[in-house]
């Protein structure tokens, strides 16, 4: 009887084991199935703005200087956007400071936009550097619909987006500089 009683209880617990596997399995297939469609997502808003020529741009730093389309009119510009919670974003800074170092004095303008609040984005930069002029925007983000963090993006003199980084793209700074260097 006990015998009967054990071989039952394993059987169940057996069961129950690939019971809860085949879930596993199925939780992880969807994840998998809901990532790509993200990435394709992602890829679809990428090529909708990636060539495309602005016809404006408005944005005001931290420090209160407005930029607009026509201000930055035969420059180009490096967009890095990002949020203070972001850990690889702030890694990024001393990359991101070296690459605007190597572009001083030629018409290059990097901007680090967050949708972080002024107050929130002067606090954190007491203790973090950053040398890019810092722009508090939520708009630029949903207005090229950054699909994820840190994000970079390039235009050239004449407002046409000629660079969107991808997700988890290697050697991404090594691309932004030989980009910006052959629009130059």
């Amino acid at each position: 009887m006990i015998f009967k009683i054990f071989a039952l209880t394993i059987s169940f617990l057996l069961s129950v084991n690939t019971f809860c596997q085949d879930k596993k399995v199925q939780f992880r297939k969807a994840q998998e199935e809901k990532y790509k469609a993200i990435l394709k997502e992602n890829e679809k808003q990428r090529k909708e703005i990636d060539g495309s020529t602005l016809t404006e741009l408005s944005f005001e730093d931290i420090e209160g200087n407005k930029h607009t389309l026509s201000s930055l009119k035969g420059k180009v510009v490096v967009m890095n956007f990002w949020f203070i919670q972001c850990k690889p974003c702030v890694e990024e800074f001393p990359d991101l400071n070296k690459l605007k170092a190597k572009f001083e004095g030629k018409p290059v303008e990097f901007f680090a936009v967050a949708w972080n609040d002024k107050k929130s984005l002067t606090k954190f930069l007491e203790t973090h550097q950053l040398d890019y002029t810092v722009v508090s925007d939520g708009k630029l983000s949903k207005r090229f619909k950054i699909p994820h963090y840190p994000y970079n993006m390039i235009i050239d003199q004449n407002g046409k987006v000629e660079y969107i980084s991808e997700v988890l793209s290697l050697n991404i700074f090594k691309k932004i500089e030989r980009k910006i260097n052959k629009l130059l």
